[in-house]
Parts: C-alpha cells; sequence; structure tokens
C-alpha cells in the first residue's frame, strides 16, 4: 500500500468540514488560528471554550442536529498528541463543564440536540471534537492547567481557511522583491544555499500565482455563460461587476499590470544566477553547507543549487507567455461579458440581437413579426415555424460532381508551393538540430563558433528569438557578462551564448 497522507492525518480528519455544521467547524478552526497567532504558548481550554462559547451564542439558531453522525475515532487508532482519538472519553477527561451544568458532559460525535444545551457544554463539545479528529491537541501542565495545542498536521489546513476566510490576495510584486534580495544581497555570500532555497520558492510562488490567476479566469468564463443561457441579466450584472471585478480584476489583475517590479529586477537576477553558476569558490561552498540539510554528498547537492539556480532563470523568463496568456483571456472575458449585458439591455442594437428577437417572436408565435420581416426573395410574405424551409432537413452539399482537371492541377500547384516553403523553414526543430550538430549537447556555445557565413548567421539570429520567446525552444541563452557585443566573423553580435536545457538533454 503507498505511503500517503491519511499515514499522516486521521482517518477521520476532514469529516468535521464535511458535516452539516461544516460553516461553523471552519468558523470555530479561524477562531482558534487567530487567537493562536496573537499568543506565543498554548491556549488555555478556559480561554478557547470561552471564545466558542461567543461564537455560539450568535450562531446558535443556525446550528443544524448531526446526533445520527458516526462517531469520532472508529477505524483510527492514531495518537492524537499523546491522547488516542477515540469516540468516547474515560471518566478523567469529563472537565470542569460538569460542575458548571450539574451534567456530565456528554462527548459524542455530533452536537446533536445543540438547542437544549447552554452554550459552555455547546462549546466543549465542538472542542472536544476537534481533539477527537486530530485538529487540535490537549496537554495538562504541571500546575493542572489544560492547555489547547495546534497540531503539525492541521496547522498548514487551519492557515488555508483563514486565508480563504479573509478573502484571496495574490501578491506579485513581494515574490521578485524576496528573490532579488535573496540573490542580490549579502546573504547569498554568507548563506548562499538558504538563499538559492528561498529564493527558488518565491519564484515557483510566483509562477504559480499567476498560474492560478489564469486559469480562474475560466470558471468566471463559464459561469457568465451559464447565467447568460439561463437568461438572467441581473445574475450577468452580479458575476461581472461583483464578482469578476472585485475577485479578480481588482484584486489580482490590476496590481499585475500596473507593478514594474517582475521587468526591474528580472536582469539583475538573471545576471547574478549566471554569475553564480559560474563561480566556482561560491558552488563549493555553498554545497559544503546544504550537505547538513540535503544529508548528500557534496556533488549532489552541487548539482542541485544549480538545478534551482536555472530553473529560478527559466520560470522568470516564462512570466511574459503567462502573462500575455492572462491578458487574452481577460480580454476574452470582458468582450463576452460586454456582448451579452449589451444583448440584455439593448436587444436590437446588434444584427445577432435582431436575429435573436426575431426568432423569439417566431418560436412564440408573435404574428406581428410577420410584417417586419417581410423580404422578396420568394412568393413567401413572411417566415414562420411553418415554412418548408425550416421543416427540411438541410443537405450537406452535392459532391457528386467531379472537379475539373484544371482545379485539380491548381490545387497541386498550390500545395507543392507550400510545402515547399514549410520545406525550407528554419522551424524550432531545425535550429535545435543544427545548436547539437555545433556540439551544444556537450559544451555551452559561444556566437565566435557558431557564425562563419552568412547561412550560419541567419541560423544564430533565429536560435536567439527561439531562445528569448520559445517556451519549448531546447536551448537557454545565458550572458556572458563580459562585453556587451562580440565580432563573429563578419558579424557583430551578442555577447551571448547557448546552453542545452537539461530536460531537453537526451532528446
Amino acid at each position: 500500500m503507498p505511503v500517503g497522507v491519511f499515514s499522516v492525518l486521521p482517518d477521520n480528519f476532514f469529516s468535521i468540514l464535511a458535516s452539516a455544521n461544516r460553516q461553523h467547524y471552519a468558523a470555530l478552526l479561524v477562531l482558534y488560528y487567530r487567537l493562536f497567532q496573537e499568543n506565543t504558548r498554548g491556549l488555555e481550554r478556559e480561554l478557547v471554550v470561552r471564545e466558542f462559547m461567543n461564537y455560539l451564542a450568535v450562531h446558535r439558531d443556525t446550528l443544524s442536529d448531526e446526533s445520527d453522525e458516526p462517531s469520532e475515532g472508529r477505524g483510527s487508532d492514531r495518537h492524537v498528541d499523546g491522547a488516542s482519538a477515540r469516540a468516547e472519553p474515560s471518566v478523567q477527561e469529563l472537565d470542569f463543564d460538569t460542575a458548571a451544568t450539574g451534567k456530565p458532559e456528554n462527548t459524542g460525535a455530533g452536537v446533536g440536540g445543540s438547542r437544549n444545551m447552554d452554550e459552555r457544554t455547546l462549546a466543549s463539545k465542538f472542542l472536544r471534537r476537534f481533539i477527537n479528529t486530530g485538529w487540535l491537541g490537549e496537554e495538562t501542565l504541571a500546575d493542572f492547567t489544560k492547555v489547547i495545542n495546534i497540531t503539525a498536521w492541521g496547522k498548514p489546513f487551519m492557515k488555508a481557511l483563514v486565508d480563504i476566510d479573509g478573502g484571496l490576495k495574490t501578491e506579485y510584486e513581494s515574490h521578485v522583491v524576496t528573490v532579488y534580495s535573496m540573490l542580490c544581497g549579502e546573504t547569498i555570500q554568507k548563506d548562499g544555499h538558504h538563499a538559492v532555497l528561498k529564493a527558488h520558492e518565491e519564484t515557483r510562488s510566483l509562477i504559480d500565482s499567476l498560474k492560478v490567476l489564469s486559469q480562474s479566469i475560466k470558471g468566471y468564463y463559464d459561469n457568465l455563460n451559464a447565467e447568460a443561457i439561463r437568461s438572467k441579466a441581473s445574475a450577468v450584472l452580479h458575476e461581472h461587476y461583483n464578482l469578476y471585478m472585485g475577485e479578480v480584476l481588482d484584486k489580482a489583475y490590476k496590481r499585475l499590470k500596473t507593478s514594474d517590479n517582475v521587468s526591474r529586477y528580472r536582469m539583475g537576477i538573471f545576471k547574478q544566477v549566471s554569475a553564480l553558476l559560474r563561480d566556482e569558490k561560491w558552488l563549493e561552498e555553498s554545497a559544503a553547507k546544504y550537505m547538513r540539510i540535503l544529508q548528500a554528498d557534496r556533488n549532489e547537492c552541487r548539482k542541485k543549487l544549480e538545478y534551482m539556480l536555472e530553473e529560478i532563470r527559466d520560470d522568470l523568463k516564462s512570466v511574459d507567455p503567462l502573462e500575455d496568456e492572462i491578458d487574452r483571456r481577460n480580454a476574452a472575458y470582458s468582450r463576452s461579458s460586454t456582448e451579452i449585458i449589451r444583448a440584455y439591455i439593448e436587444p436590437d442594437s446588434t444584427v445577432a440581437g435582431k436575429i435573436g428577437l426575431i426568432i423569439k417572436d417566431i418560436y412564440d408565435g408573435n404574428e406581428e413579426i410577420q410584417s417586419d420581416i417581410a423580404h422578396g426573395l420568394h412568393r413567401l410574405r413572411f417566415l414562420s415555424p411553418s415554412t418548408l424551409a425550416f421543416q427540411q432537413k438541410r443537405e450537406e452539399g452535392d459532391f457528386s460532381a467531379a472537379p475539373s482537371k484544371a482545379d485539380i492541377e491548381a490545387l497541386e500547384k498550390t500545395e507543392k508551393e507550400f510545402f515547399d516553403r514549410m520545406e525550407k523553414r528554419l522551424s524550432i526543430k531545425k535550429i535545435d538540430a543544427w545548436l547539437d550538430k555545433q556540439g551544444g549537447k556537450d559544451r555551452t556555445l559561444l556566437p565566435t563558433e557558431l557564425i562563419a557565413d552568412e547561412d550560419s548567421y541567419i541560423r544564430f539570429i533565429y536560435a536567439l528569438l527561439y531562445g528569448d520567446s520559445r517556451k519549448n525552444f531546447g536551448y537557454a541563452i545565458e550572458e556572458n557578462g563580459e562585453a556587451e557585443s562580440v565580432k563573429a566573423a563578419d558579424y557583430v553580435v551578442p555577447d551571448i551564448r547557448f546552453r542545452r536545457l537539461k530536460h531537453e538533454s537526451g532528446s
């Protein structure tokens, strides 16, 4: 059996978020996590119960009966902070709420019969269920004070709930600034391995944020079309102006387009990455320090550092295509949304809107529309659902007649010219193969090696263009850093070099 998430998480960990009161469980976890952030140590049980009581007093009428749900802990004997996650606690586990209510606390699975309980008993039941499902742990200190602790595996999930509850805000500027400060600051010389690890993490976060923004636009686009099909103008307006503009345009897209930090810091990051990859002393010293973290030999640690630096550079190069895709999707959504809203507000302002109105009136049997669509194409005075043109099955076309000899010859000539042009085209594969033939699989290629005549110069220019703009090109462009330009044969070209990408090697 493969090792997975539930080799760490309790089996019933997500049961509370799939229950009838899931919104209240989530709200209480958010409440606990914010208290946890405000305190430097574990939270006393009394404080947690009191805060839960305040929440439940306000939302008591919206609680659902969960008395029929299965008990926590069944099917799992995993220990949670030293206490077994079982369905029924022992007598010693019943807290002092018994003395406050005069009744023993029933710590069963659910919160059934919640309307007949006082807030303290109800708060204790919610807290006990968090402990039984592994979100929280309970500890008794030397002075017999009960403390509620957060579990290691529960913390990232609680943080995600807090982020969603507070409204998702995507940062772009901070990622690039952090990468620049890590790689170009003093830290890179003293603790290079830590700086590269942090810079790599921030770069991946930036790319992931851009991908999420791009892909989230499609969800709004689908919702917009669904509302348009249901013919709900108010829903379309709400989808565009309240949801899309609030969640995508204002919170993410505008900040992305108005920030110049990506372009401002990127070239500096590229130069620093190239310099670090050429610095043998730094690579050896950083690899030696990285060995203590990675628990591997120095050669493997060095390769790992080189790989992360190269990935930082390649990821930052992919920012422009991602931004172009986001622009395209945003323009498509805005155009579609505007057309749909306009069709609702001014349905006769476009040809499509007028045709739609005519079709709707014909379908509804409106006889007044007959005079409005009068025509002189044939002897019928108007179109209606009973018109023969609407009832006959349309033929796909008559292909019984063979094409003429002249047509065939013209088509063959056009086809031959097209394939001749395609054969001469310097495609990505051809430039890749040309660089491989020049020895690119074994070493880094310099312009002076590549350019010998006009033909090789043209191929060099194509390689330069593909390296700057195409993600599927097999080579990366690196600056030598010694001079801005260099003379190769009779041509002056940028002082760069071509390096075979690792994921393309062997292809």
